[in-house]
């Protein structure tokens, strides 16, 4: 018989090799509880404090755009009391703040502003430095004269005519959309399955606008093709037209035949504010082209038609365009003169009067010029009429600006389109100007 051995007394306990099991389960168990919960604490943990820079990184972005527009009002200030004035003209030359505001605001923008303004006008700006708003904080300004593009709202007067703002509007409309570029634009089928034509779209776009229910009958230029067929009502988030001045370029994305791929064409051109002639100091070379058309001489109204116009009358405008860069017209006859015959207003040579043919190669092509007529008329004889530039167009200083800030502070990034009016009329204080539209994105 086998006695079992006591162990003696103080000796340690051996440990029992389930406990120890027991024990690590339970270290197991009580882990895979508490790291999943330790890891939405700290996830959620960041994901609050970055919230909360975000939130005041949106303040601060808020801030500093407001800060922008109200920098703006003394580039309007500046426009109106120095660049308007008969002597600045008479001996700087036509001028418009646009030209210059980049730079100008880009001192209070960024920190390397006055830097960059510096080494662009040849001065030492260093101590300008300190009129950046700090550090993490920039905001970029652009400003764009409206009376460049063609006034939408024109299309709501009621008065029938060949020779009326309506007819006017609607002309440049026609003709800034026929260029064969822009076929796929009316031959592709929409999201409706339905196809629009050019005349099509006119015609919706000037019911849209027009103050009554009449269809606008495009060949005659008048009211009276029969009741508007637009079915607005009856679609699945249904409206109705608004038949009266729009307040927004955008409020065209509601009229029938009208998609994003037309709007990226054509928006660029057309705004709701402004006079309804073009501009000839601030229009884009697109718009150019289309004064260039309207105004063309009998003698060369083919270099504007058919692929002529790609082919000659915008190589053209493009050049009035880059010549006009930093010299505005100051009277239509110089605009008439450049059109005419662009090539007097080419810089001489830099290469002198001996220049090689391998020099000559390298200066830029001069397209050939195109005969316009700077006042309209008519035949007595036949009746036709034709329309010059004091019909259409206008070199006047500008009064409403298109206003668009950019402020980016960290990752929180915001813009603003404003529209300024020089000489709009305020009625609690004494003074010009007003803000007319305003929307923050």
């Amino acid at each position: 018989m086998t006695i079992p051995r006591t162990p003696p007394a103080g000796a340690p306990r051996r440990a029992n090799t389930k406990e120890q099991g027991v024990a690590l389960l339970l270290v197991l168990v009580c882990l895979a509880i508490i790291t999943p919960f330790t890891a939405a604490f700290n996830f959620q943990t960041r994901v609050d404090w970055q919230s909360a820079i975000n939130a005041g990184d949106e303040v601060r972005a808020r801030q500093a755009q407001r800060g922008a527009l109200q920098l703006s009002l003394l580039l309007f200030e500046l426009q109106r009391m120095v660049f308007n004035q008969k002597q600045f003209r008479d001996f700087a030359g036509t001028m418009d703040i646009t030209q210059v505001a980049p730079f100008l605001m880009s001192v209070f923008g960024s920190s390397d502003g006055a830097e960059g303004l510096g080494a662009l006008v040849g001065i030492d700006t260093s101590a300008l430095n300190e009129l950046s708003i700090g550090d993490n904080v920039s905001f970029e300004v652009r400003l764009e004269a409206e009376s460049g593009k063609i006034n939408m709202n024109c299309i709501a007067t009621s008065k029938d005519g060949e020779d009326t703002p309506r007819s006017r509007a609607v002309e440049t409309l026609e003709a800034m959309m026929e260029p064969l570029i822009y076929d796929p634009l009316f031959d592709e089928e929409k999201s409706d399955g339905e196809r629009y034509n050019r005349q099509v779209v006119l015609t919706a776009i000037v019911d849209w606008i027009d103050d009554d229910n009449q269809r606008f009958d495009i060949g005659r230029l008048v009211q009276g093709g029969g009741n508007e067929p637009y079915r607005y009502e009856e679609l699945h988030d249904p409206y109705q037209a608004r038949n009266a001045r729009i307040d927004s370029v955008a409020e065209l994305h509601m009229v029938e035949g009208i998609d994003d791929d037309w709007m990226q064409a054509f928006e660029h051109n057309l705004t709701a504010y402004g006079s309804c002639k073009v501009n000839l100091n601030f229009a884009s070379p697109a718009m150019l082209a289309w004064v260039i058309r309207a105004t063309v001489s009998a003698a060369d109204k083919w270099k504007t038609e058919g692929e002529n116009f790609l082919l000659m009358t915008l190589p053209v405008a493009n050049f009035v365009a880059q010549n006009r860069e930093w010299n505005l017209f100051k009277d239509l006859k110089t605009f008439d003169d450049m059109v005419s015959k662009p090539e007097d207003f080419v810089a001489p040579t830099l290469f002198g009067e001996e220049a090689d043919s391998e020099d000559a190669a390298l200066l830029p092509k001069v397209p050939t010029g195109i005969d316009i007529r700077t006042d309209g008329g008519t035949n007595r004889e036949t009746g036709d009429t034709w329309k010059g530039l004091r019909d259409v167009a206008t070199v006047d200083p500008e009064r409403v600006y298109r206003v668009e800030v950019t402020t980016q502070v960290g990752a929180v990034r915001k813009r603003a389109t404003a529209i300024y009016d020089m000489q709009y009329a305020r009625s609690n204080s004494s003074g010009k100007g007003a803000w007319l539209y305003f929307r923050e994105e």
